[in-house]
């Protein structure tokens, strides 16, 4: 399908384009990037670019699944990009890496586990193009496990205004659904790694500060992956020190007031401390 399309085309690309950024390493299963990319094969709107970064070295499964979308993709309406790192550096690192190929006037995340709707491009693409004052629209998802676990929706506000108020207490949005100016989170530098796992928190902060507009779209548009091996990840002691270090940080950028920094430094250094299923009960709670 060619850019823009033809008169009695309804799916003709609007004009913006869009590069999705997207990352896969070696702990990452061959399974779950071939449902991945098969998700964006089957978008009703194809986008214009994937970024798709390799962060270290992967195994041969993973790249006879990169060689095969490669070769599918070559002949079609989407670019495939790839970009290759020496060595593994991390999820901020690797998006740094990749948004200096992105192409597209919008930036599309994703995760090399994450499965998109057929229509989030369209759906995505859609809103922004009639809604040029917006610079980062988000969607809501489903959060699923592989063991069995039921899954849960991962709903967020909707307007821009209810989107700041709730970033001072938490992160409501998506990282993964996520659509994003590409220029302006270029000016912004992309992704930080001072705080740890919280580089997605800390980006929506700061396009925040920047003054940019968002919207989240009332529907699922990703189904991502999750476990419990990840929700550890998310606590201990050195979370909970680029916890406090990044509130700091939000409270001496005026992004919180010294009540709000006070309750919600003390708040989030509970639950990061706390162990076992009252984290899993809180996260749950949190999550909702």
């Amino acid at each position: 399908m060619a850019a823009g399309g033809n008169s009695g085309d309804h799916t003709a690309r609007p004009v913006a384009s869009v590069s999705i950024l997207m990352s896969t390493y070696a702990r990452e299963s061959a399974a779950n990037l071939e449902a991945s990319l098969s998700s964006l094969r089957a978008q009703t709107l194809p986008p214009h670019q994937i970024v798709f970064v390799v962060d270290g070295p992967i195994d041969r499964a993973q790249e006879a699944v990169i060689a095969r979308f490669r070769a599918f993709f070559e002949n079609g309406p989407t670019v495939f990009t790839p970009v290759r790192l020496p060595h593994n550096e991390g999820l901020a690192a690797a998006m740094n890496a990749g948004l200096a190929h992105c192409g597209g006037d919008y930036t599309m995340r994703m995760d090399s586990d994450d499965l998109c709707m057929h229509d989030r491009v369209a759906v995505q693409m859609a809103y922004l193009h009639a809604h040029a004052d917006t610079d980062c629209v988000s969607a809501w998802a489903e959060e699923f496990f592989d063991d069995g676990t039921p899954s849960s929706l991962k709903i967020s506000p909707v307007s821009h205004d209810a989107v700041l108020q709730a970033l001072r207490w938490r992160n409501v949005l998506v990282h993964p659904t996520i659509c994003v100016r590409t220029e302006l989170l270029r000016k912004l530098g992309g992704y930080r790694t001072r705080f740890g796992l919280l580089e997605d928190y800390d980006l929506f902060v700061r396009l925040a500060q920047a003054g940019a507009r968002f919207h989240v779209i009332p529907k699922v548009l990703l189904r991502f992956r999750a476990g419990m091996d990840q929700r550890r990840r998310r606590g201990g002691l050195r979370y909970a020190l680029h916890e406090l270090d990044f509130r700091r940080e939000l409270y001496r950028s005026g992004f919180l007031n010294m009540r709000e920094f006070a309750l919600s430094a003390s708040l989030y250094l509970v639950f990061r401390l706390v162990t076992g299923g009252m984290r899993g009960r809180l996260y749950a709670f949190a999550r909702h």
